[in-house]
This record gives structure tokens, sequence and C-alpha cells, in this order.
């Protein structure tokens, strides 16, 4: 296998922290279909609350981002994303995830108190590139470190 070029391992490791930073932003839009979009058809998500339930397919985690509820607001906050390249169409990234959450009431006007417990954890990533060029995530394993305040 032919060496991984300077630029072409900055253009990955950009690529790979751009998809997770819109993971996050989708994630808090709430938008499911744009979330199940960065997974490959067979890929696998576990979400840091339940690391012992991987949700496997495209489809099945689009379902799950589609049956959270409707009142709850989220903001991921991403950091210290590291990305190792592993070949032209593979890579592997770690990041932390500082997970705020509200409870919302139906009358509710931006900003909300958030809720007393706060999520810290991490992502560990393995990414590959499609054969249209688009990076995915084959399989996001989350976990958690710590919970504030509650």
């Amino acid at each position: 296998m032919a060496a991984v070029s300077a630029l072409d391992r900055l253009l990955i490791v950009e690529a790979c922290r751009d998809l997770i930073a819109r993971f996050a932003e989708r994630n808090d839009a709430r938008d499911a279909d744009a979330l199940a979009d960065m997974f490959v058809e067979d890929g696998v998500f576990v979400r840091p609350t339940v690391p012992d339930k991987p949700i496997k397919g495209r489809e099945a985690i689009r379902e799950q981002f589609r049956s959270r509820p409707a009142n709850k607001l989220t903001r991921h906050v991403f950091a210290n994303p590291v990305v190792t390249v592993l070949s032209e169409t593979e890579a592997e990234a770690m990041s932390y995830v500082v997970l705020y959450t509200a409870t919302l009431a139906d009358d509710a006007m931006l900003p909300v108190q958030a809720d007393p417990t706060q999520l810290v954890g991490a992502y560990n990533d393995h990414i590959v590139r499609d054969t249209g060029g688009t990076w995915r995530f084959k399989e996001r394993r989350g976990s958690l470190a710590l919970r504030v305040g509650g």
C-alpha cells in the first residue's frame, strides 16, 4: 500500500474532524436523517449512556435518533479530536464529548435552565471513505467518564 502524502493526510484529518463536528450539530438539530447518513450502510453506533447495546445498521440508527423525546434540548460539545490516518480510505479518531441537556416545557423560551446532571465522555470512531469519496462512520463507540451535578 502506498504511503499517504502529507497533503492527503491533512485533508483526511480535516474531513474526519468535520464529520465529528457535523455529528454534534446535526444531533442538536434533531436531524435523524442526516445523522444516519453519516454512517455506512452497516455502520454501528454505541451511545455513551448504553455502551452494552450497539445499534447496527443505518436504518436502525435513523430510528434510534427519531425516537428521542421531543421535549429534550441537547448541546453536544466535542473537544480534542485526535485523528489517526490508516490509509487513503480509513482513519480512526478519538474525541471527548460534554453533553448538556434541558427538559423543555411546552412554553419554553431560550435560554432555559439546564438539567442538573451533565455527562462527560468520549467517542472512539472508525471512519471510512466510501466509493463516492464521502467520509462516514463505520463505527462510533461512546463511553462515559463523568456525571457532573445532580
